[in-house]
This record gives structure tokens, C-alpha cells and sequence, in this order.
């Protein structure tokens, strides 16, 4: 069902991706890993999946799925695989003896031993065509450089394995796509694909296909276009409120907007969490609203906090658009990324504390 509200796992159920999926399933076999990022609400997670079941339905990879959220360090990542193996049962031939023990429960790990040792081991005594989907892998920042040694170790050792990454532009994901002279994956950069929102013509057939698909007649396709623009995630919950639940169009419209408020605000204070000077994100925030060139958004911001440094007021524009939460334009111009971004006073946020 278009409208479901679950990420999809089935081309069927994936409205205007074939493309992308095509590139991405083109790509693993050709033993590139991949990166797919983009806003967020935008279809990475399901793109993925979708990815990876084909891989496996119709190419004979096994596969996994691990979504990151909360993973700090190597250990919770290894346990997290671990236990989608023997959750999923997916059968491998496996050449595991040091640090693990293979029995009648699944995989399970030695007493005292390394993430990172027991992470190259396992990935590398794979011994058929595997792919691993790392979802919010940036989640991994904190510990970006063993994590780096280990995909750089499995790259050179084990090409049975592919990795298919995803999640915001910053952290691990953005050392990922432009590894350093000193990267493990120096000279073998992951292939990247952003996905975009779609333009309005496909927004407004997803929606008219939503509806026919539910037997629903509805001709305000426009207005909600208008409204939540080609935000995939905004479109399908709106039509699952209206289509779905059946609540009236103002309602569900206006529950679109409050729950969508609600997750870009958790996502904005989630990407806060570890800046120093959090007053500054959230005036420029605030101040791109409303104007778009540098100058413009200088004067606001200092008109919201006083004096700013160029060189910090730059830095954190180019983090917020490396975390898909502004968009720069042609010519140097800033806007915000996701219209319900739009909705968010980012100076109650403040007043609140973050």
C-alpha cells in the first residue's frame, strides 16, 4: 500500500524509484559499495530494503539490514549483527574460530574479545555474496576511525561482502564519500546517490495513485503539493491520515504538520546534541526563513545574538547543509530544505532549552 506508513520492502510497494534502485543494485554488483542520503522523510530507509531483498531474490546475495539509531561504538554495532543473523537465519558458510562459536542458538561471541577484531573476522570469513545496509550509519561518528579500519580491512580482504550505506551527510558518512590520503578507503570511495524530493508531477500521481489504489475520490491534490512539496514520508502520511483513517482534509492536513513538527524537531535536537554553540544553528535556522543570501542571514543571526565571526557563521551553514537541513542554491543562496522545517520556531527551542 502506497500509503502505509512502514518502510517498504517491495519494488511493488516503492512509488517512483525504479531508477534508483536500478543504479544501486547496478552498483553492488559490480562490487561498489554505496551511499544513499538525503533528507530526511525521503525514502532512504526504503529504498534500501528494497535493494537488498532483490539483491536477494533475484542475484543469490544473503543479506542483512541494521538500522544504527543509538549505536555508538563498534561493540553495539557487532552484537546488532549478530543478532540479525540468528534473528533472520541466514544461512552462511562461515570460516569463524577465534573469536566466535557457531551451535544449535547461532552465532555467539567469546568471552573478553575486541569489536574490532571480532567485526573483521566475522565480515571477512563470509564466504558468499553478502550485503549489509547500514541505515543512520553518521550515528557511528564517535567511533568513526575503528570503524574506518575495519571497512578498509574488509574492502581489501573480502569482496564477497558489499555495504550499502545511509543516512545524513555528516560524521562517518561524510569521511565515507571523501575519504582522507590517510583513510583505509583511500582510492575507493563508496558510489553516491542523494536522493532528491519529487517534483510536482510525480507528487501529485503518487497521491492520485494512493487514493485510486484505496477507492478514495480526491481533488485537492494540489493544495497538499503546495503545502508539503515532494517530501515522500509528509505525502504518505497525510494521504494515510485522509485515505486511510478517513479524517476530513483540514484534520488531517493539520495532524500532517503537527506530527511532522514533531520528528524534524527530535532530528534538529538530535544533531544539536553534541555542538558547542548551539544558540547560532538554531538562529540561522530561524533567520533562513524568512532571508537567503550570506549577508542577509549575518544580519539576522546578529540581530538574534550579536556579533559573529564569518568564519563560524560559515562553518555552521556548511554543516547544516551537509545534514540535509538547508539547502545552498545557485548564486549563494540558503533555503530550508523541508517545508515543515519551515514550521518549527527554532527560538522557542532555545527559550526551552535543547
Amino acid at each position: 500500500m502506497l500509503f502505509g506508513l512502514y518502510p517498504k520492502e517491495d519494488r511493488r510497494e516503492l512509488f517512483g524509484r525504479d531508477a534508483e534502485v536500478e543504479y544501486v543494485i547496478r552498483q553492488v554488483l559490480s562490487g561498489n559499495w554505496v551511499v544513499i542520503g538525503g533528507q530526511r522523510e525521503i525514502g532512504k530507509t526504503s529504498l534500501m530494503k528494497v535493494v537488498i531483498n532483490e539483491l536477494k531474490r533475484d542475484y543469490g546475495f544473503r543479506g542483512i539490514y541494521i538500522n544504527l539509531r543509538g549505536v555508538r561504538g563498534l561493540d553495539s554495532l557487532l552484537n546488532l549483527i549478530i543478532a540479525e543473523l540468528n534473528r533472520s537465519r541466514v544461512q552462511l558458510d562461515l570460516r569463524i574460530s577465534v573469536n566466535f562459536m557457531v551451535g544449535s542458538a547461532g552465532i555467539e561471541l567469546r568471552r573478553n574479545v575486541k569489536a574490532t577484531n571480532s567485526l573483521i573476522e566475522l565480515l571477512n570469513s563470509i564466504q558468499d555474496n553478502f550485503v549489509i545496509g547500514l541505515d543512520e550509519v553518521q550515528e557511528l561518528s564517535k567511533a568513526s576511525r575503528q570503524f574506518l579500519d575495519v571497512l578498509g580491512n574488509v574492502f581489501s580482504s573480502n569482496p564477497r561482502v558489499r555495504f550499502i550505506f545511509s543516512g545524513s551527510y555528516i560524521g562517518v558518512t561524510k569521511i565515507l564519500i571523501n575519504p582522507s590520503s590517510s583513510s583505509p578507503l583511500h582510492g575507493r570511495p563508496p558510489a553516491v546517490l542523494n536522493l532528491k524530493p519529487f517534483n510536482d508531477e510525480l507528487s501529485r500521481e503518487f497521491l492520485r495513485r494512493g487514493m485510486e489504489e484505496l477507492g478514495v475520490e480526491f481533488n485537492r491534490v494540489n493544495e497538499v503539493v503546495e503545502r508539503l512539496d515532494g517530501i515522500v514520508g509528509w505525502l504518505t502520511l497525510f494521504g494515510n491520515l485522509y485515505a486511510v483513517r478517513r479524517l476530513g482534509y483540514e484534520e488531517a492536513l493539520k495532524l500532517t504538520l503537527d506530527e511532522g513538527r514533531k520528528i524534524m524537531m527530535d532530528e534538529f535536537k538530535h544533531f544539536l546534541e553534541n555542538k558547542s554553540n548551539k544558540q547560532l544553528y538554531l538562529a540561522i535556522m530561524d533567520t533562513v526563513k524568512v532571508v537567503n543570501r550570506w549577508r542577509d542571514i549575518k544580519r539576522g543571526v546578529e540581530i538574534r545574538m550579536g556579533k559573529v565571526d564569518d568564519k563560524e557563521l560559515g562553518l555552521a551553514l556548511e554543516a547544516l547543509v551537509n545534514s540535509n537541513f538547508i539547502v545552498k542554491k545557485e548564486r549563494g543562496e540558503y533555503s530550508i530544505a523541508d517545508p515543515i522545517l519551515k514550521e518549527i520556531d527554532y527560538s522557542n527551542i532555545w527559550a526551552k532549552g535543547v
